[in-house]
């Protein structure tokens, strides 16, 4: 594992690297008494360090934990602690909330740019994030791409909040921060520390960036960003222009520029499928984005944006809420003597279980397409031939011969002795007979042992065998088969993707009286990625996803 070969962390198990920076690297790891996972932040010695890392203390550290302790915003992330590393040197490292979503960054760079109403998603918490920290008396000091992250819920959070200086202290470090997105005015070193401004310059860069994969120029070297992207509405773009004002008299608060962003579009959820690790992707809600409002809805939309933020609203006129809901927060540590701590636990509320539903619904169609490897279906005439399609016998099992299967007393009983395999290289097959038995003879009460529930996989299959129970049909000779099965080394012990290839077969829509009322082709050979997880120890299938 590179900066933690050979080191372990008391009471935690490290699973992978998230991130690294310039004299950090941050780990996910999970907490052994509670299976919680964290992130931890460890701050390499000096000799491994870049020219640009700045040398961490303990006592740094634990100043990292003064500082967060008295922050509590949605939209920052919590240090709770700090945890030994046995053998390692130098400071101990620090245990973060875990956001695993991931980056701004990760994600600009797998998807490239965001839209408009992206970006009002990530830029508005952000700069409202800002504007507690400014008035609680801290600046952040390296709003980056890179320390904006996100949870399952597609929720922006920004992070190394640790670097916090308090407004006026003589200590902080002007010249942190990354390129790109640091004030390129001089400090004024009469004020000190007591520059906000400088953060609005960054979260102004941060939204620039989102709009064309770009860290903005100088004012002198940039172009207008009317001229760049015509279609973004000329108030976002006056508001990110203000931010990036080289006279920073001259720019907005974090506060003003949270709302002047809010006005101008509506905010639309982040698809953070391209950037996070395979095995997040069941965690995940917001998956797909929103259909762009139409006109007509735009204006009532944008009316009532103007309404909830003008200073005249008062009371009278609620809030308006951006696309992602509040997740359950994290809970600290189970560390000893914790017990009657505060928990920032918060139920989720109807919109978000009505905004899952809805994704969930999308992606349906999107999973049984995969899945059904793209077979059309036609409709039977009165002169079509019946009997079994082609490729009737359930295929995908290269374990067993076509005569071993044939001599099977009960498929059923053998398919889920294979699903049961704690190789989940070996359980999808079983996991793809199961399901070609449950569509072909009706038991459809089987797709409750190949997919998990509430999942994308299980949605897709819901509107296939709904269908199938409304009209007491079947899809006679449907079966799949698997080739070239190749489990990812990204798998954990709890989730797993595997590599496959899939053709599914012709078959017969037949009715209950076994008259044909549709035929479909068999489909052509695709690579897929199926994303499996343990449910009550066995592998169920949460996801499918396009392969590479």
């Amino acid at each position: 594992m590179e900066d933690l070969q050979g080191i372990t962390a008391s009471g935690y198990t490290v699973r992978r690297l998230l991130g690294r920076g310039g004299s950090s690297s941050v780990w996910l790891v999970r907490e052994e008494r509670s299976g919680r996972e964290f992130a931890l932040k460890y701050f390499r010695p000096p000799a491994r360090r870049s020219s640009r890392g700045a040398e961490m203390t303990e006592e740094g550290i634990r100043r990292e934990i003064r500082i967060v302790s008295v922050l509590d915003h949605p939209h920052l992330i919590k240090a709770y602690d700090t945890v030994a590393l046995a053998g390692a040197e130098g400071p101990a490292a620090l245990i973060m909330e875990y956001a695993p979503g991931g980056s701004l960054a990760g994600l600009i760079g797998a998807g490239g740019k965001l839209s408009v109403g992206e970006t009002v998603t990530v830029l508005t918490p952000i700069a409202q994030a800002l504007a507690y920290l400014h008035g609680k008396g801290f600046t952040h000091g390296d709003v980056s791409p890179g320390n904006v992250l996100f949870t399952a819920h597609g929720k922006p959070m920004l992070s190394d909040v640790g670097i916090a200086r308090m407004l006026g202290d003589p200590g902080s470090a002007a010249g942190a921060g990354t390129p790109g997105f640091l004030d390129p005015a001089p400090v004024d070193a009469v004020r000190a520390g007591l520059q906000p401004e400088r953060d609005v310059y960054s979260v102004a860069a941060l939204g620039w960036f989102c709009l064309t994969g770009l860290p903005p120029q100088r004012t002198a070297d940039r172009p207008p960003l009317s001229l760049l992207l015509p279609e973004v509405p000329r108030e976002l773009a006056a508001a990110l222009e203000s931010g990036l004002n080289e006279d920073r008299r001259l720019r907005p608060t974090a506060a003003s520029l949270a709302t002047a962003v809010y006005r101008s579009a509506s905010p639309l959820p982040l698809d953070l499928a391209p950037a996070v690790h395979p095995t997040v992707l069941p965690e995940l809600v917001t998956r797909l984005q929103a259909p762009t409002p139409r006109r007509l809805g735009e204006r009532v939309h944008g009316l009532r944006r103007r309404m909830t933020t003008s200073k005249w609203s008062g009371p009278f006129l609620a809030a308006g809420k951006l696309p992602f809901s509040e997740s359950m927060a994290v809970t600290p540590p189970a560390h000893p003597g914790d017990q009657g701590k505060g928990r920032h636990a918060s139920p989720r509320g109807g919109r978000q279980v009505r905004r899952t539903a809805l994704a969930g619904a999308t992606a349906a169609a999107v999973a049984a397409a995969w899945w059904l490897s793209g077979a059309g279906v036609t409709a039977a005439g009165p002169d079509s031939p019946t009997g079994t399609a082609a490729g009737a016998t359930t295929t995908g099992v290269p374990e067993l011969s076509p005569a071993e299967t044939r001599q099977q007393a009960d498929p059923v009983e053998t398919a889920r002795q294979q699903a049961a395999s704690p190789d989940p290289a070996v359980a999808v097959h079983g996991l793809a007979v199961l399901r070609s038995l449950a569509l072909s003879t009706g038991k459809l009460e089987l797709l409750d042992e190949v997919n998990q529930h509430g999942s994308a996989a299980a949605a897709g299959d819901s509107g296939i065998s709904g269908r199938l129970r409304q009209t007491g049909r079947v899809l006679s000779g449907f079966s799949t088969t698997l080739s070239q099965v190749q489990a990812e080394e990204a798998g954990t012990e709890a989730g797993a993707v595997v590599a496959v290839t899939s053709a599914s077969s012709a078959y017969e829509e037949k009715d209950a009286q076994g008259n044909v009322t549709a035929r479909g082709v068999a489909g052509a050979e695709q690579r897929l990625r199926l994303v499996l997880v343990l449910v009550d120890g066995k592998w169920r299938v949460s996801d499918i996803l396009p392969g590479t």
